[in-house]
């Protein structure tokens, strides 16, 4: 099989390894056939998948803080992303983790080292197989609202893949802040700072405040004792990778200034009015409003 049975022009892949050797392989092998990204971290990787929106990845299993199972757990837990073919790549033999990984949906495992030409045949392979279906025409069709609005929700889907036990936790918080926001725009005190535009902001990316919760192991979020003062030091940090993530996707979305009102609630959520919040002690009116 060779590439002129298939298409490819136009096709795009995502390439997540924390190894730059490995990055800069793949834009030799790949590049010329099609549209390369790559990623080092969860933020490049969260930032390229929402702005691409690829046909393929390519991830690796031994990747720091969000492992390539774990990945692909977010992956099939978000609508608008669930149906991306993932080939592992990796070092990692074992069979166990090789059976975990098609559990969890992906659709290939390639060992490292690998043959180059098997890799194509491969990607090339899964193309064909998918060459039935077509991506959706309407995509990058919509107004600039839609187009936000399907940003955020992506986002969303990709944050709720750590929910509070499925509770619907940042749905709910997205309606209380849009509640909260509607009485306080009603009062002296907040009628000049809350608008309509803000209440619409507020009651959709108020859900992304838990973004960078993506980023924290599991046990730490389910552990039924109190965390331990390095643990509680870990989860904190998700304020920081949530807001880090959000500043990755602005890059690829410079018009969207929508994703500063974003970045605010997710860096700022765990401020408190009397300082004793994290992750900068702001206190009082220096904690955004939207955070507040």
């Amino acid at each position: 099989m060779t590439t002129s049975e298939i298409d490819t022009f136009g096709m795009s892949i995502l390439c997540i390894d924390d190894s730059r050797t490995q990055l800069a392989l793949y834009r030799e092998e790949l590049e010329g056939m099609y549209r390369v990204s790559c990623a080092e971290t969860y933020e490049e990787a969260i930032a390229s998948l929402t702005a691409i929106r690829p046909d393929l990845i390519l991830l690796d299993m031994s990747m720091p803080r969000v492992s390539g199972l774990e990945f692909l757990d977010i992956l099939r837990f978000a609508q608008n992303y669930r149906n991306i073919p993932v080939i592992i790549v990796s070092g990692d033999s074992d069979p166990a983790h090789v059976k975990e990984a098609f559990r969890r949906n992906a659709a290939d495992y390639v060992r490292k080292p690998y043959d180059s030409e098997e890799l194509m045949l491969r990607i090339n392979r899964l193309f064909q197989l998918l060459a039935g279906p077509c991506r959706d025409a309407a995509e990058g069709s919509g107004s600039l609202s839609t187009a936000q609005e399907l940003l955020i929700q992506s986002l969303a889907e990709l944050s709720s893949a750590k929910d509070n036990e499925n509770t619907k936790h940042l749905v709910r918080i997205g309606q209380y802040a849009e509640e909260l926001s509607r009485a306080a725009a009603k009062t002296p005190r907040f009628r000049a700072e809350i608008n309509d535009d803000f209440i619409v902001k507020i009651a959709s990316m108020a859900r992304l405040h838990d973004i960078g919760k993506v980023n924290v192991p599991d046990f730490l979020l389910s552990k039924p004792e109190a965390l331990s003062e390095r643990e509680f030091e870990s989860v904190k940090r998700h304020t920081v990778d949530g807001a880090r993530t959000v500043d990755m996707i602005r890059l690829s979305f410079p018009n969207y200034a929508f994703l500063d009102f974003a970045h605010d609630i997710v860096l700022f959520h765990h401020e408190r009015w009397n300082g004793s919040g994290y992750p900068e002690g702001r206190a009082a009116l220096s904690i955004p409003l939207s955070s507040r």
